[in-house]
């Protein structure tokens, strides 16, 4: 079976329903059932790491959608549910855990589709014009429904497609929701 990356950027929207559970339910409703999902693939990524067999069956399984770095470190879908709970847990307000996470599943994950499949006009670092401006509305039309504000929702989706385009050494799974919502937060909250 071979699995690529818009298999794993189907994962990455599919996580949407992160946020949207937080919209719906609140940040105290989900927190719970979050933190078992995240206890449970944290332990079975470090048992991966740990264990050559069961590396070798998820290997097996998700091969084409795991990055190379990932036999040595932690999935990105580990990442993304640690995010998930740091900004559940800092976020002043549900708006600002929804709209930090938006970013992420949205306009990332929309970003590496659109640049991997039709990125013909490279910027720096893997990145492409038509990739970056894909996450660019993604992440304003995210802003815009829920903070309702243009110079809000166009502050955050410049700062998020800026945090997505850069490398950084923590994977952006991490980087992007904790980047924008610190500075969102110092920002407007």
């Amino acid at each position: 079976m071979k699995l690529g990356e818009p298999f794993r950027k189907g994962i990455h929207i599919a996580a949407s329903v992160f946020p949207l559970a937080i919209w719906q339910f609140g940040k105290s409703q989900v927190w719970w059932p979050l933190v078992g999902l995240t206890v449970l693939i944290l332990v079975m990524d470090i048992t991966r790491l740990n264990h050559h067999r069961f590396r070798r069956f998820i290997r097996h399984m998700f091969g084409g959608a795991l990055r190379s770095h990932e036999d040595r470190e932690l999935l990105g879908s580990s990442y993304l549910l640690l995010a998930t709970l740091l900004v559940l847990h800092y976020s002043p307000s549900k708006e600002l855990a929804v709209v930090s996470l938006g970013y992420l599943v949205a306009g990332d994950g929309l970003a590496g589709l659109v640049g991997k499949r039709y990125g013909r006009h490279h910027i720096a670092f893997g990145k492409s014009w038509e990739g970056t401006t894909a996450g660019f509305i993604a992440n304003l039309l995210v802003g815009l429904m829920v903070f309702q504000e243009f110079p809000i929702a166009l502050f955050g989706a410049v700062i998020a497609s800026i945090i997505e385009l850069l490398p950084m050494p923590l994977d952006d799974n991490l980087a992007i929701p904790i980047f924008c919502g610190g500075i969102l937060w110092a920002g407007f909250f």
